[in-house]
Protein backbone atom coordinates (compact mmCIF):
# COMPACT_ATOMS: atom_id res chain seq x y z
CA UNK A 1 0.00 0.00 0.00
CA UNK A 2 1.71 3.54 -1.14
CA UNK A 3 1.32 5.72 1.92
CA UNK A 4 -0.85 8.61 1.79
CA UNK A 5 1.86 11.42 2.05
CA UNK A 6 3.78 9.47 -1.09
CA UNK A 7 0.17 9.29 -3.26
CA UNK A 8 0.27 13.62 -1.88
CA UNK A 9 3.61 14.15 -3.26
CA UNK A 10 2.79 12.70 -6.62
CA UNK A 11 -0.28 14.25 -7.16
CA UNK A 12 1.36 17.40 -6.32
CA UNK A 13 4.53 16.95 -8.77
CA UNK A 14 2.22 16.03 -11.37
CA UNK A 15 0.24 18.81 -11.07
CA UNK A 16 3.31 21.53 -10.75
CA UNK A 17 4.46 19.88 -14.24
CA UNK A 18 6.79 17.23 -12.36
CA UNK A 19 8.51 14.49 -14.65
CA UNK A 20 6.58 11.49 -13.13
CA UNK A 21 5.62 8.85 -16.30
CA UNK A 22 7.17 11.56 -18.20
CA UNK A 23 3.27 12.40 -18.27
CA UNK A 24 4.44 16.82 -17.60
CA UNK A 25 6.36 16.75 -20.56
CA UNK A 26 4.00 15.00 -22.91
CA UNK A 27 1.20 17.41 -22.02
CA UNK A 28 3.60 20.41 -22.39
CA UNK A 29 4.33 19.40 -26.07
CA UNK A 30 0.78 18.49 -26.59
CA UNK A 31 -0.05 22.20 -26.25
CA UNK A 32 2.95 23.21 -27.79
CA UNK A 33 2.24 21.63 -31.55
CA UNK A 34 -1.63 22.28 -30.47
CA UNK A 35 -0.51 26.21 -30.77
CA UNK A 36 1.75 25.37 -33.85
CA UNK A 37 -1.01 24.16 -35.67
CA UNK A 38 -3.50 26.81 -34.31
CA UNK A 39 -1.14 29.72 -35.60
CA UNK A 40 -0.64 27.81 -39.18
CA UNK A 41 -4.51 27.58 -39.29
CA UNK A 42 -5.15 31.32 -38.27
CA UNK A 43 -2.58 32.06 -41.01
CA UNK A 44 -4.72 30.02 -43.61
CA UNK A 45 -8.31 31.10 -42.32
CA UNK A 46 -6.62 34.97 -43.28
CA UNK A 47 -5.79 33.95 -46.43
CA UNK A 48 -8.77 32.30 -47.17
CA UNK A 49 -10.89 34.87 -45.87
CA UNK A 50 -9.17 37.84 -47.56
CA UNK A 51 -9.58 36.00 -50.65
CA UNK A 52 -13.31 35.44 -50.21
CA UNK A 53 -13.76 39.12 -49.18
CA UNK A 54 -12.25 40.19 -52.24
CA UNK A 55 -14.13 37.53 -54.16
CA UNK A 56 -17.42 38.51 -52.70
CA UNK A 57 -16.64 42.22 -53.44
CA UNK A 58 -15.66 41.54 -57.23
CA UNK A 59 -18.55 39.46 -57.52
CA UNK A 60 -21.06 42.51 -56.12
CA UNK A 61 -18.72 45.09 -58.47
CA UNK A 62 -19.73 42.83 -61.03
CA UNK A 63 -23.10 42.09 -60.58
CA UNK A 64 -24.11 45.89 -59.74
CA UNK A 65 -22.15 47.18 -62.59
CA UNK A 66 -23.77 44.79 -65.01
CA UNK A 67 -26.84 45.40 -63.56
CA UNK A 68 -26.40 48.62 -63.87
CA UNK A 69 -25.09 48.65 -67.77
CA UNK A 70 -27.99 46.27 -68.34
CA UNK A 71 -30.64 49.17 -66.86
CA UNK A 72 -28.87 51.51 -69.04
CA UNK A 73 -28.89 49.67 -72.18
CA UNK A 74 -32.11 48.93 -71.59
CA UNK A 75 -33.54 52.27 -70.98
CA UNK A 76 -31.20 53.63 -74.08
CA UNK A 77 -33.29 51.11 -76.04
CA UNK A 78 -36.64 52.16 -74.88
CA UNK A 79 -36.18 55.65 -75.46
CA UNK A 80 -34.99 54.68 -78.79
CA UNK A 81 -38.34 52.96 -79.43
CA UNK A 82 -39.93 55.71 -78.72
CA UNK A 83 -38.79 58.51 -80.28
CA UNK A 84 -38.71 56.02 -83.40
CA UNK A 85 -42.45 55.17 -82.36
CA UNK A 86 -43.01 58.85 -81.91
CA UNK A 87 -41.36 59.45 -85.30
CA UNK A 88 -43.60 56.80 -87.16
CA UNK A 89 -46.75 58.74 -85.94
CA UNK A 90 -46.87 61.46 -88.47
CA UNK A 91 -50.57 63.30 -88.27
CA UNK A 92 -50.16 64.93 -91.01
CA UNK A 93 -47.90 63.09 -93.44
CA UNK A 94 -50.07 63.98 -96.45
CA UNK A 95 -49.97 67.63 -95.88
CA UNK A 96 -47.68 69.75 -97.98
CA UNK A 97 -48.11 73.37 -97.71
CA UNK A 98 -48.63 75.88 -94.35
CA UNK A 99 -51.41 78.26 -93.71
CA UNK A 100 -49.56 80.59 -90.42
CA UNK A 101 -52.11 82.78 -88.76
CA UNK A 102 -50.23 84.81 -86.05
CA UNK A 103 -51.88 85.72 -83.01
CA UNK A 104 -51.80 88.67 -81.23
CA UNK A 105 -53.80 88.14 -78.00
CA UNK A 106 -54.94 85.56 -75.18
CA UNK A 107 -58.89 84.57 -74.84
CA UNK A 108 -59.42 85.07 -71.16
CA UNK A 109 -63.38 84.84 -71.55
CA UNK A 110 -65.52 82.20 -70.47
CA UNK A 111 -67.79 82.36 -73.06
CA UNK A 112 -66.06 81.59 -76.68
CA UNK A 113 -68.87 82.52 -78.91
CA UNK A 114 -68.38 86.09 -77.65
CA UNK A 115 -65.02 86.17 -79.18
CA UNK A 116 -65.91 89.62 -80.92
CA UNK A 117 -66.17 91.29 -77.85
CA UNK A 118 -62.90 93.37 -76.90
CA UNK A 119 -63.65 92.25 -72.68
CA UNK A 120 -63.35 88.65 -74.04
CA UNK A 121 -59.44 88.63 -74.69
CA UNK A 122 -56.60 90.16 -72.63
CA UNK A 123 -55.33 92.99 -74.38
CA UNK A 124 -52.75 95.66 -74.02
CA UNK A 125 -53.13 99.19 -73.81
CA UNK A 126 -52.62 99.96 -77.52
CA UNK A 127 -54.63 97.03 -78.45
CA UNK A 128 -57.97 98.58 -76.45
CA UNK A 129 -59.78 100.05 -79.64
CA UNK A 130 -62.40 99.08 -80.83
CA UNK A 131 -62.72 96.64 -83.58
CA UNK A 132 -59.96 94.50 -82.73
CA UNK A 133 -61.51 91.53 -80.98
CA UNK A 134 -63.04 91.44 -84.16
CA UNK A 135 -60.14 91.56 -86.23
CA UNK A 136 -58.47 88.10 -84.46
CA UNK A 137 -61.87 86.86 -85.36
CA UNK A 138 -61.21 88.04 -89.36
CA UNK A 139 -57.37 86.47 -88.85
CA UNK A 140 -59.13 83.05 -88.18
CA UNK A 141 -61.55 82.95 -90.29
CA UNK A 142 -58.98 83.88 -93.38
CA UNK A 143 -56.76 81.15 -92.36
CA UNK A 144 -59.67 78.96 -92.34
CA UNK A 145 -60.64 79.75 -95.74
CA UNK A 146 -57.26 79.58 -96.99
CA UNK A 147 -56.86 76.07 -95.84
CA UNK A 148 -60.45 75.04 -97.03
CA UNK A 149 -59.43 75.94 -100.60
CA UNK A 150 -56.31 74.14 -100.38
CA UNK A 151 -57.31 70.39 -99.33
CA UNK A 152 -53.02 70.28 -99.01
CA UNK A 153 -52.99 72.50 -96.44
CA UNK A 154 -52.12 72.56 -92.77
CA UNK A 155 -53.40 75.36 -91.10
CA UNK A 156 -51.24 76.47 -88.01
CA UNK A 157 -52.42 78.93 -85.06
CA UNK A 158 -48.72 80.13 -84.03
CA UNK A 159 -48.57 81.94 -80.34
CA UNK A 160 -47.39 81.35 -76.84
CA UNK A 161 -48.12 82.13 -73.48
CA UNK A 162 -47.00 85.32 -73.66
CA UNK A 163 -49.21 87.23 -70.79
CA UNK A 164 -48.99 86.73 -67.16
CA UNK A 165 -52.31 88.19 -66.23
CA UNK A 166 -54.11 85.88 -68.86
CA UNK A 167 -52.64 82.96 -67.18
CA UNK A 168 -50.74 80.03 -68.84
CA UNK A 169 -52.99 80.21 -71.71
CA UNK A 170 -51.34 80.58 -75.63
CA UNK A 171 -52.47 82.94 -78.20
CA UNK A 172 -52.54 79.90 -80.59
CA UNK A 173 -55.05 77.54 -78.86
CA UNK A 174 -57.12 80.50 -77.66
CA UNK A 175 -57.24 80.86 -81.53
CA UNK A 176 -58.09 77.05 -81.81
CA UNK A 177 -60.88 77.15 -79.50
CA UNK A 178 -62.14 80.23 -80.64
CA UNK A 179 -62.61 78.51 -84.20
CA UNK A 180 -64.50 75.49 -82.38
CA UNK A 181 -66.81 77.80 -81.52
CA UNK A 182 -67.78 79.29 -84.73
CA UNK A 183 -67.80 75.97 -86.34
CA UNK A 184 -64.69 76.82 -88.53
CA UNK A 185 -66.71 79.01 -90.16
CA UNK A 186 -68.36 77.01 -92.19
CA UNK A 187 -65.32 74.78 -92.96
CA UNK A 188 -65.16 72.17 -91.01
CA UNK A 189 -63.67 69.74 -92.89
CA UNK A 190 -60.09 71.87 -92.22
CA UNK A 191 -60.57 71.24 -88.53
CA UNK A 192 -58.80 67.95 -88.70
CA UNK A 193 -56.00 70.00 -90.62
CA UNK A 194 -55.79 72.60 -87.31
CA UNK A 195 -53.02 72.39 -85.45
CA UNK A 196 -51.01 74.93 -83.02
CA UNK A 197 -47.59 76.40 -82.50
CA UNK A 198 -47.48 77.52 -78.87
CA UNK A 199 -43.79 79.05 -78.44
CA UNK A 200 -43.98 81.70 -80.36
CA UNK A 201 -43.40 85.49 -78.56
CA UNK A 202 -43.37 87.76 -81.35
CA UNK A 203 -43.73 87.56 -85.28
CA UNK A 204 -40.39 86.46 -86.17
CA UNK A 205 -41.06 83.31 -83.99
CA UNK A 206 -43.93 82.45 -85.30
CA UNK A 207 -42.59 82.40 -88.94
CA UNK A 208 -39.20 80.21 -87.51
CA UNK A 209 -41.45 78.02 -85.00
CA UNK A 210 -44.18 77.40 -87.36
CA UNK A 211 -41.72 75.57 -89.97
CA UNK A 212 -40.40 74.00 -87.03
CA UNK A 213 -43.68 72.81 -85.85
CA UNK A 214 -45.12 71.85 -89.66
CA UNK A 215 -41.99 68.76 -89.83
CA UNK A 216 -42.57 67.58 -86.30
CA UNK A 217 -46.61 67.66 -87.90
CA UNK A 218 -45.95 66.23 -91.23
CA UNK A 219 -42.28 64.77 -90.97
CA UNK A 220 -41.05 67.31 -94.07
CA UNK A 221 -41.33 70.84 -94.29
CA UNK A 222 -43.52 72.63 -96.57
CA UNK A 223 -43.52 73.57 -100.32
CA UNK A 224 -45.34 76.64 -100.00
CA UNK A 225 -46.31 79.32 -96.87
CA UNK A 226 -49.10 81.47 -96.35
CA UNK A 227 -49.27 83.98 -93.87
CA UNK A 228 -52.35 85.53 -92.22
CA UNK A 229 -52.14 88.79 -90.27
CA UNK A 230 -52.54 92.46 -90.12
CA UNK A 231 -51.64 94.16 -93.99
CA UNK A 232 -49.82 96.61 -91.88
CA UNK A 233 -46.66 93.89 -90.96
CA UNK A 234 -46.74 92.66 -94.60
CA UNK A 235 -43.55 94.21 -95.21
CA UNK A 236 -41.70 92.68 -91.89
CA UNK A 237 -43.05 89.18 -92.87
CA UNK A 238 -42.35 89.18 -96.44
CA UNK A 239 -39.23 90.79 -96.43
CA UNK A 240 -37.45 90.77 -93.47
CA UNK A 241 -38.67 87.80 -91.51
CA UNK A 242 -38.77 85.46 -94.87
CA UNK A 243 -35.07 86.49 -95.41
CA UNK A 244 -33.93 85.21 -91.98
CA UNK A 245 -34.79 82.12 -92.70
CA UNK A 246 -34.04 81.94 -95.94
CA UNK A 247 -37.52 80.98 -97.32
CA UNK A 248 -37.55 81.68 -101.21
CA UNK A 249 -39.99 84.40 -102.25
CA UNK A 250 -41.99 82.76 -105.03
CA UNK A 251 -43.47 80.30 -102.52
CA UNK A 252 -44.37 82.67 -100.05
CA UNK A 253 -47.70 84.73 -99.90
CA UNK A 254 -49.44 86.81 -97.62
CA UNK A 255 -53.00 87.56 -96.49
CA UNK A 256 -54.15 90.32 -94.10
CA UNK A 257 -56.73 92.47 -92.78
CA UNK A 258 -56.53 96.56 -91.97
CA UNK A 259 -55.58 97.65 -88.66
CA UNK A 260 -58.72 98.43 -86.67
CA UNK A 261 -58.94 102.77 -87.83
CA UNK A 262 -58.93 103.46 -84.04
CA UNK A 263 -55.59 102.12 -83.19
CA UNK A 264 -53.77 105.15 -83.35
CA UNK A 265 -50.19 104.99 -83.74
CA UNK A 266 -49.88 101.39 -84.95
CA UNK A 267 -47.99 102.80 -87.61
CA UNK A 268 -45.48 104.22 -85.80
CA UNK A 269 -44.77 101.44 -83.70
CA UNK A 270 -45.01 98.76 -86.89
CA UNK A 271 -42.22 101.48 -88.06
CA UNK A 272 -40.19 101.31 -84.83
CA UNK A 273 -40.44 97.62 -84.70
CA UNK A 274 -39.09 97.28 -88.42
CA UNK A 275 -36.43 99.41 -87.96
CA UNK A 276 -35.70 96.78 -85.06
CA UNK A 277 -35.59 93.94 -87.17
CA UNK A 278 -33.70 95.42 -89.81
CA UNK A 279 -30.94 96.09 -87.52
CA UNK A 280 -31.29 93.00 -85.71
CA UNK A 281 -32.83 90.05 -87.43
CA UNK A 282 -33.08 87.29 -85.17
CA UNK A 283 -34.02 89.36 -82.80
CA UNK A 284 -30.89 88.31 -80.20
CA UNK A 285 -30.40 91.65 -77.88
CA UNK A 286 -32.02 94.93 -77.30
CA UNK A 287 -35.48 96.00 -77.02
CA UNK A 288 -36.28 92.90 -78.84
CA UNK A 289 -35.12 90.66 -76.71
CA UNK A 290 -36.61 92.41 -73.84
CA UNK A 291 -39.76 91.61 -75.27
CA UNK A 292 -39.51 88.31 -75.89
CA UNK A 293 -38.64 87.95 -72.24
CA UNK A 294 -41.29 89.83 -71.05
CA UNK A 295 -43.86 87.78 -73.25
CA UNK A 296 -42.33 84.14 -71.70
CA UNK A 297 -44.05 84.80 -68.24
CA UNK A 298 -44.29 81.00 -67.90
CA UNK A 299 -40.59 80.06 -68.82
CA UNK A 300 -42.04 78.13 -71.80
CA UNK A 301 -38.92 78.96 -73.73
CA UNK A 302 -37.80 78.63 -77.49
CA UNK A 303 -39.20 75.77 -79.52
CA UNK A 304 -36.53 73.08 -79.35
CA UNK A 305 -34.22 72.13 -82.00
CA UNK A 306 -34.75 68.13 -81.12
CA UNK A 307 -38.49 68.77 -82.71
CA UNK A 308 -36.85 69.78 -85.94
CA UNK A 309 -33.03 68.94 -86.39
CA UNK A 310 -32.08 70.31 -89.50
CA UNK A 311 -33.20 73.81 -88.49
CA UNK A 312 -30.62 73.49 -85.56
CA UNK A 313 -28.29 75.87 -86.70
CA UNK A 314 -31.35 78.88 -87.37
CA UNK A 315 -33.08 78.10 -84.13
CA UNK A 316 -29.59 78.73 -82.31
CA UNK A 317 -27.95 81.62 -84.68
CA UNK A 318 -28.13 85.00 -83.30
CA UNK A 319 -25.81 87.93 -85.28
CA UNK A 320 -26.19 91.11 -87.11
CA UNK A 321 -26.30 89.22 -91.00
CA UNK A 322 -27.56 86.54 -92.05
CA UNK A 323 -27.05 82.49 -91.26
CA UNK A 324 -24.93 81.25 -93.73
CA UNK A 325 -24.86 77.63 -94.89
CA UNK A 326 -27.48 74.79 -96.06
CA UNK A 327 -31.12 74.32 -95.04
CA UNK A 328 -33.86 71.98 -95.63
CA UNK A 329 -35.53 74.11 -97.83
CA UNK A 330 -32.76 76.09 -99.88
CA UNK A 331 -30.78 74.35 -103.02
Amino acid sequence: MIPISEVHSRHHQRAHGGSDGGFGHGASGFHSHHAKLSLVQRRWITRGLRAALALLLGFSLYYFLGRGSAESVALRRNRKLLEAEARSFIPAATLKNLVLVAGHAVYTGVDYAEASKESSWFLEEYQKVKGEAQSFLDHIRLGIEEAAVDPEALLLFSGGQTRRAAGPRSEGLSYWVVAEAAEWFGHPEVRNRTFTEEHARDSFENLLFSLCRFYELAGHYPETITVVSYTLKEARFRTLHRDAVRWPLEYFRFVGTPVPPDAIGAKEGEARTVSSFAADPYGCGGELLAKRLHRDPFAVGAIHPSRCPEMRALLAYCGPDMLSGHLPWTS
